[in-house]
C-alpha cells in the first residue's frame, strides 16, 4: 500500500506541472494552422490573379502595339510607294520633259499627302537634258515643299555649298542603284520645329543607269500625334525611338529636339535600353520614377524604329491588389470565427473532462461511495464517461468480491493442506503398483518376440505357395490351347454335328460353380484345401473322359495327370499353411483371415456321336478357363494372406514398441509420482502461505470505501 500511495503522489506532482490546458493547446495548435492556411490561400490566389492579370495585360499591350506598328508601317509604305512612282516617272521622261512639267506633278503629290512635307529631284552632274539651260549644270536639284496651304519650289539646295551628293539620302539611293525606296533615320528640323525623315529612291533610266534620286520628306507630326494618342489605362503611354534609341516622339518635346537617347535617360528606360535596341520585339521590367513598370516594344518594319508602350506595375496589379484588399478582411473574419469556434469547442470538451477528472481522483483515493458520472454526450467524451462508470461498477464489485473471497481462500487453504496429506499417501500406493506394471511389461515383451518368429515362418510358406500358383497358371494356359485344338479338329471332321453341338452347348453352359472366400485366415486355408480336392476330382473326370474318347483322348489323359500332380502339390502346400496358421492361432487367438471361394463345375453327358468330342473339347476349354480363374483367385488369396501377415507383423512390432514405451513411461510415471509427492509437500506450504495472503487481502480491501 505504501507503493500505491507513493505513485499517487507522483501523479499529483506530474499534474501540477502541467501548465497548459486543452483549450490553450487547441488554440495554439489550430489557430496558427488556420492563420497559415488562410494566408497561404490568400497569397496563392493573389499570385494567381496577378499572373492572370499580367498575362492578360501582356496580350492586350501586345495587341495595341501590333495594331499601331501596322498603322505606322502602312503610312510609311504609302510614302515609299509614292517615291518609287516618282522615280519611275522621272526616269522615263527626264530627257524630254521640261522642269515645269516636273513642278506640276511634284506639287500635286506634295499637296495630296498629309505625311509628305516636300519632295525633290536630285540629278547627277550634266544629266538632265529636258531644258537646255540645265544641260551643263553639275547641281540640278529642284525641291518643292509645303508653305502653309501652298507648295513652293526652291533651288536653295542645288549648289556646291549644300552638296546634296554628300547627303545620306543621296548616298543611300546611289548605293542601292535600283528602284527601291529607303527611309533615313528621323531627324529634328529646327526650321519646321518638327521631326522629319527622308525617303529616297534611285532614278534608273531605260539603259539601267543611275541618273540621280528622288526624295520625299516625311513629316512625322501625324505619326507622332498618333503615338501620343496611344493611352492604355491611366498610366499606359507610348514613345518612339530610332533604331539606335534616339527619341522620335516623347511627351517631353525637349528630349526630341535635343536628340536625347533612351540609354542616357534618367526615367528608368536606360536600364533596358540595350534590350530594346538589340531586339525586334519583347517586354521588360524596369524601375521608373513612379516605381516598377513594364515596357513593351516592337520594331517598325524596314526602318527599325521602336514603338514602346509603358505602364506602371501598380496599375497592372491593381485588380489583384483590390482582390487581396477584399479577401484580407474576409480572411481575418474567418480566423476570428475559427478562434471563437475553437474556444467554444474547447470549453465543451474541457468542462466534462473536469468532471471526469474529479471523479477519477476520487476513485484513485479508493472512494467508491461517490455517485457515477452523469455525462450524456454522443461522442468520445460520452463514451469515456460510460467506460469510467462501467469501470467504477466493475472495480467496486471486484473489490467487494475480493473481500468476500478472502475468507473463502483461508478456508480453502486449510482444506487444501489436509488433502495434500491424503494425496501423499495415495501416491505411495501408486509407486508400489508401478513396480508390478514394470514386471508385467517384461513378460509381455518376451511373448511378443515369440509371435514375431511365428509370423515370419507363415510369410515364408505364403511365398512358396505363390510360386506354385504361378506354375499352375502356366499349365492352365497349355490345357486351354490343347482343348481349343481338339474342338477345332472335331468341328472340321463333323460339320453335320454342329447344330446339335450348339444346342447341347447352350444347355451345358447353364451350370457354373462359384467360389466364396471368407476373410479369416483359417477359412482361407480350408477353401484352398477344398479347391485342391476339387481339382483332384476334375483330373479324375478328365481321365475318365479321355478313356471314353479312346485314341483322341490320349492328350487329355496327359493333361489330367498334370492336373492331378498340381492338385497334390497344392494340397501339400495348403496342409503346410494350415499347420503354420494353427501355430499362429495358438500364439495370437484374435488373428483371423477371411478368404472363401466355392467352385462348382457342371458337365453334361457326352452323346454317342462325334458331337461328344466337340463337347469334350469345349468342356475342357471351359475347365481350363475355370482353372485359370481358380489360379487367379488363389493368387489373390495368397496376396491377401501376405498383406494380412504384414499387418500382423506390423501389429506385433507395434506391440513390442508399445511394451518398451510402456516400460519407459512407467519409469517416468514413477519419477512423476516422486515429483508429485514433493509438489504436494510444496502445496501444503503454499496453503499455509495462502492463508497469510488472505489476511493481507482483507486488510487491503478495508481501505476502500464501498458503503
Amino acid at each position: 500500500m505504501d507503493v500505491v500511495y507513493y505513485l499517487t503522489e507522483e501523479n499529483k506532482m506530474a499534474k501540477n506541472k502541467r501548465k497548459m490546458g486543452i483549450m490553450a493547446k487547441l488554440l495554439l495548435g489550430i489557430i496558427p494552422v488556420i492563420i497559415i492556411g488562410v494566408n497561404v490561400v490568400s497569397y496563392v490566389s493573389g499570385q494567381m490573379a496577378s499572373n492572370a492579370i499580367l498575362e492578360e495585360t501582356n496580350e492586350h499591350m501586345t495587341a495595341v502595339l501590333d495594331g499601331n506598328v501596322k498603322d505606322i508601317d502602312g503610312q510609311l509604305d504609302e510614302v515609299r510607294t509614292t517615291a518609287e512612282l516618282l522615280s519611275l516617272y522621272v526616269g522615263d521622261s527626264y530627257k524630254t520633259a521640261d522642269m515645269a512639267s516636273f513642278a506640276r506633278f511634284f506639287k500635286s503629290v506634295v499637296s495630296g499627302n498629309e505625311l509628305i512635307s516636300g519632295a525633290g529631284i536630285w540629278f547627277e552632274p550634266k544629266t538632265y537634258t529636258g531644258g537646255l539651260s540645265y544641260a551643263f549644270m553639275d547641281y540640278v536639284g529642284p525641291y518643292w515643299y509645303k508653305d502653309g496651304a501652298n507648295v513652293v519650289e526652291t533651288w536653295d539646295y542645288s549648289n556646291a555649298e549644300y552638296d546634296y551628293f554628300a547627303q545620306e539620302y543621296y548616298r543611300n539611293a546611289k548605293a542601292a542603284n535600283k528602284n527601291e525606296a529607303i527611309i533615313t533615320d528621323p531627324y529634328y528640323d529646327p526650321t519646321s520645329n518638327s521631326v522629319m525623315a527622308t525617303c529616297s529612291t534611285a532614278i534608273i533610266n531605260a539603259a539601267g543607269e543611275y541618273v540621280g534620286c528622288i526624295t520625299v520628306d516625311i513629316s512625322l507630326d501625324t505619326i507622332n500625334t498618333m503615338v501620343g494618342s496611344i493611352k492604355v489605362g491611366r498610366t499606359g503611354c507610348a514613345v518612339m525611338t530610332a533604331g539606335d534609341g534616339t527619341y522620335i516622339y516623347s511627351d517631353d518635346s525637349s528630349k526630341v529636339s535635343g536628340g536625347a537617347n533612351i540609354s542616357a535617360d534618367n526615367n528608368g528606360l536606360q536600364t533596358i535600353a540595350s534590350a530594346i535596341v538589340g531586339s525586334e520585339k519583347g517586354n521588360a521590367e524596369y524601375t521608373g520614377t513612379a516605381g516598377k513598370a513594364n515596357a513593351y516594344f516592337e520594331s517598325i518594319p524596314q526602318v527599325n524604329w521602336k514603338l514602346i508602350l509603358m505602364m506602371d506595375n501598380a496599375e497592372i496589379n491593381e485588380a489583384a491588389t483590390q482582390m487581396i484588399g477584399i479577401t484580407l478582411p474576409i480572411a481575418i473574419a474567418v480566423m476570428v470565427l475559427c478562434a471563437v469556434a475553437v474556444i467554444v469547442l474547447a470549453r465543451s470538451i474541457s468542462k466534462p473532462l473536469v468532471t471526469v477528472k474529479a471523479f477519477a481522483e476520487e476513485l484513485a483515493t479508493g472512494n467508491f461511495t461517490v455517485d457515477e458520472l452523469a455525462i450524456r454526450r454522443a461522442d468520445e467524451i460520452g463514451e469515456m464517461g460510460d467506460s469510467l462508470n462501467e469501470m467504477y461498477h466493475n472495480n467496486r464489485d471486484i473489490i467487494a468480491n475480493i473481500s468476500e473471497e478472502a475468507g473463502n481462500i483461508n478456508d480453502a487453504s486449510s482444506t487444501l493442506s489436509a488433502m495434500s496429506e491424503e494425496l501423499s499417501a495415495e501416491f505411495g500406493r501408486i509407486q508400489d503398483n508401478m513396480v508390478s506394471v514394470n514386471e508385467a511389461m517384461m513378460n509381455s515383451s518376451a511373448g511378443t518376440q515369440q509371435v514375431s518368429a511365428s509370423v515370419t515362418e507363415v510369410n515364408n510358406s505364403v511365398a512358396r505357395l505363390a510360386e506354385e500358383t504361378e506354375r499352375i497358371s502356366a499349365e492352365v494356359k497349355n490345357i486351354t490351347e490343347r482343348a481349343h485344338k481338339v474342338q477345332q479338329n472335331s468341328i472340321a471332321a463333323h460339320d453335320s454335328a454342329i447344330e446339335i453341338a450348339e444346342i447341347r452347348e447352350k444347355e451345358l453352359n447353364e451350370a457354373r460353380s462359384k467360389a466364396t472366400v471368407v476373410k479369416e485366415i483359417e477359412n482361407l486355408a480350408n477353401v484352398i484345401n477344398d479347391i485342391a480336392s476339387e481339382i483332384d476330382l476334375l483330373s479324375l473326370n478328365a481321365s475318365i473322359e479321355a478313356a471314353r474318347a479312346g485314341e483322341a483322348g490320349r492328350g487329355f489323359a496327359v493333361v489330367a495327370q498334370q492336373i492331378n500332380k498340381l492338385a497334390t502339390e497344392t494340397a501339400e502346400a495348403v496342409h503346410e499353411i494350415q499347420g503354420t496358421i494353427a501355430g499362429v492361432q495358438d500364439a495370437f487367438q484374435d488373428l483371423g483371415a477371411s478368404s472363401e471361394k466355392l467352385l462348382e463345375f457342371v458337365t453334361q453327358t457326352a452323346t454317342p456321336d462325334y458331337s461328344k468330342f466337340t463337347e469334350i473339347g469345349r468342356q475342357y476349354g471351359e475347365d481350363a478357363n475355370l482353372f485359370g480363374e481358380l489360379s487367379d483367385k488363389i493368387a489373390e488369396m495368397i496376396q491377401s494372406i501376405k498383406v494380412t501377415m504384414d499387418e500382423v507383423n506390423s501389429a506385433v512390432a507395434n506391440i513390442a514398441n508399445g511394451t518398451e514405451e510402456t516400460a519407459t513411461r512407467s519409469a517416468d510415471v514413477t519419477e512423476s509420482v516422486n515429483s508429485a509427492t514433493s509438489a504436494i509437500d510444496s502445496i501444503a506450504e503454499q496453503a499455509t502461505s495462502q492463508m497469510h495472503t488472505a489476511g493481507i487481502l482483507t486488510d487491503i480491501v478495508k481501505k476502500f470505501k464501498l458503503r
